[in-house]
């Protein structure tokens, strides 16, 4: 499963970051939302929540442990991948908001394998830029390798890659930097993306997207002329994207993705509101409503998922 959990800021000023860049929640609204996007994620195949979970727009350590917690039961989950990105760095730096990509997974680590952390450089694009003119910069990618029941090895990159607001080309740096680390890695491994690419429903994304991922497995649902369904809906235009992907490299191995399985999921009432304006129902912000916790939404994507087979 891939989730953009939307801005999982936890209850501690981070002193690295200037104020007018970070979310501070307190422990009423951390307790909330974690509860709500562990509702969706327990609820995942009939209570069996999914094997592994790739998170996105995670604050902290404490703010994956608060969802964690809410996960039932959460010492299934015996893999807890998160590396905090250090603002200070030299360039490339990580998102300026201080959000990053983690994962939880009830799979053990490969024997001999490393969780890693890969920056993506955007500095060299001067189109990926930010508005101050500083160099451009974005969410870091992470590589765990898990051990399947039968001890063949799955490789999981975790990815964000740049949001809308930037040129296409930014976000196909990016995806080309994932690419080109999972294509070296051992044939005989299953290796698999999954995350929220960011590219939209538009043609010219969409042809980006199969251009560089040609021969790898995609969902046949990305390309859905920006109507109908998707993970996340874009008020400004009223159109529905597939942002959020799970892609396998192309190969034969023992376990492969099946795509006919990939799928939103939507099991909770309050992943839904009902946009009168458009008559369409869509993804369900959280904001916290302090008399009613549970009726407070979920997250702006919807998660997705598909089922690894043998």
């Amino acid at each position: 499963m891939a989730y953009n959990v939307e801005n999982f800021f936890d209850d501690q000023d981070d002193p690295r970051y200037p104020n007018d860049r970070e979310s501070l929640n307190d422990a009423a609204y951390m307790s909330a939302k974690a509860a709500a996007i562990g509702r969706v994620i327990n609820r995942f195949e009939d209570g069996e929540g999914p094997d592994i979970l790739v998170l996105t727009e995670i604050e902290s350590e404490a703010s994956l442990d608060a969802l964690k917690a809410a996960l039932a039961p959460s010492d299934d989950y015996q893999t807890k991948v998160f590396f905090d990105a250090d603002p200070n760095r030299p360039v490339p730096k990580p998102d300026f908001r201080g959000i990053d990509v983690a994962i939880l997974a009830k799979l053990p680590l490969a024997a001999g394998s490393t969780p890693k952390s890969h920056v993506i450089d955007l500095t060299e694009e001067p189109a990926c830029n930010q508005d101050d003119g500083s160099v451009g910069s974005t969410r870091d990618a992470l590589q765990v390798g898990f051990e399947l029941p039968d001890g063949n090895t799955l490789t999981v990159f975790g990815v964000h890659f740049p949001s809308g607001g930037n040129p296409t080309v930014c976000r196909e740096i990016a995806a080309k930097t994932i690419r080109d680390l999972a294509m070296h890695l051992p044939s005989d491994q299953t290796v698999m993306i999954a995350g929220d690419f960011n590219f939209n429903c538009h043609d010219d994304e969409q042809a980006s997207l199969g251009q560089l991922f040609a021969g790898w497995d995609l969902p046949d649902q990305l390309d859905n002329g920006c109507v109908g369904n998707g993970s996340q809906w874009f008020s400004r235009e009223n159109t529905w994207s597939y942002l959020d992907i799970i892609t396998q490299r192309p190969g034969a191995t023992e376990w492969s993705s099946d795509m006919r399985t990939y799928r939103l999921v939507i099991n909770d009432f309050e992943q839904l509101f009902f946009d009168q304006s458009v008559q369409t129902l869509r993804p369900k912000k959280f904001r916290l409503n302090e008399a009613n916790p549970e009726n407070s939404g979920t997250s702006d994507h919807f998660p997705v998922a598909v089922d690894i087979v043998r």
